[in-house]
């Protein structure tokens, strides 16, 4: 009896043939209702990016001999876990993004320290006059020597703290487990929460949206921060409370919140949220292209496809999530 994949969309031809060779492979893409309903009984693994609104809970619960669910994506809270039998082993694709994101989120944090964009966005206005040398250059945030915290210390914190150190900036992580890295200041628990968030110039979020994580950032945590401090979210919105943030924006015209990422109404990012971030001058957003520019390269699906072949080979796959901290 063959081992039967089903593949969702956004897996390169070559990949897929690849995955011929140990299973038989089923694409999605070319199924009807019917055939699927059919098949869902026989499958043992499933490789996709994003979950696939056709299956839903009703068809996963045909899924009775489904073991394996990979993700083309580092995240996994799109995953419907609780539709999932016990059994089935859930592996995200962690490292797959790390040097876009993470380059991304330097981005985000460079246009915010040196205000590119409102210095671009000044300058575009007619009748532009700048103001003295220096008030504009007290208005710039030079990097060497000050603080970064990096909230979350996976494989994408990591790319963000080399590039930090880079800059010549102390580097403090908070995370699970210790990083033990030279040049690393790692903390843990609450206490190590708010002392990177009290001490840094500058915070990256770089965490998974678990049951633990989400609203993480709120009110009482912004308000430790500095005044003209650099907040960066490259993870998941709803790591931050929306109107927590927003409040400390508007309160607080010299704290910055630049994202990529974005709260979700109706199962989908909304890049037009309820509350007006477009109008702050001290919020800068993208609408989710870090991930993207990894995914032009097919990379990550490479190393998603590589995980499913270890499962298939019979080795441990990498990546696999504690399914309780989503569940």
């Amino acid at each position: 009896m063959s081992v039967k994949l089903l593949l969702g969309p956004s897996i390169p031809g070559e990949e897929i043939e690849l995955l011929r060779k140990h299973a038989e492979v089923l694409l999605l893409s070319e199924m009807g209702d019917g055939d699927l309903d059919a098949v869902l009984p026989k499958i043992d693994c499933l490789l996709v990016h994003f979950w696939p609104e056709r299956l839903d809970a009703a068809k996963v619960s045909k899924m009775t001999r489904l073991s394996l669910v990979q993700t083309g994506l580092a995240g996994v809270n799109h995953i419907p876990f609780g539709a999932l039998r016990k059994k089935v082993v859930v592996c995200s694709n962690a490292g797959g993004f790390s040097d876009e994101v993470g380059e991304h989120a330097w981005g985000l944090l460079l246009s915010a320290g040196k205000r590119v964009v409102k210095f671009d966005a000044a300058m575009r206005r007619k009748g532009f006059k700048p103001a003295p040398a220096l008030e504009l250059g007290r208005d710039i945030l030079v990097l060497k020597g000050r603080t970064l915290g990096i909230v979350g210390y996976g494989s994408i914190g990591r790319k963000v703290a080399e590039i930090g150190k880079a800059f010549g900036m102390k580097v403090m992580e908070f995370s699970r487990s210790n990083a033990e890295e030279p040049g690393i200041i790692s903390l843990r628990g609450r206490p190590g929460l708010e002392r990177v968030l009290r001490e840094s110039d500058a915070v990256v979020i770089a965490l998974p949206l678990t049951k633990s994580t989400r609203g993480m950032i709120g009110e009482k945590e912004l308000s430790m921060m500095k005044r003209e401090v650099i907040l960066v979210n490259i993870a998941r919105a709803e790591i931050v409370d929306e109107g927590a943030i927003y409040c400390h924006l508007v309160a607080n015209m010299k704290f910055i919140y630049a994202t990529d990422v974005w709260w979700m109404k109706d199962g989908k990012e909304s890049y037009a949220p309820e509350l007006p971030f477009l109008e702050l001058e001290n919020f800068i957003g993208t609408p989710h292209v870090s991930g993207p520019s990894a995914a032009v390269t097919s990379a990550p699906q490479r190393r998603a496809v590589k995980n499913v072949l270890r499962f298939l080979g019979g080795e441990e796959p990498l990546n696999v999530v504690n399914r309780s901290e989503y569940a």
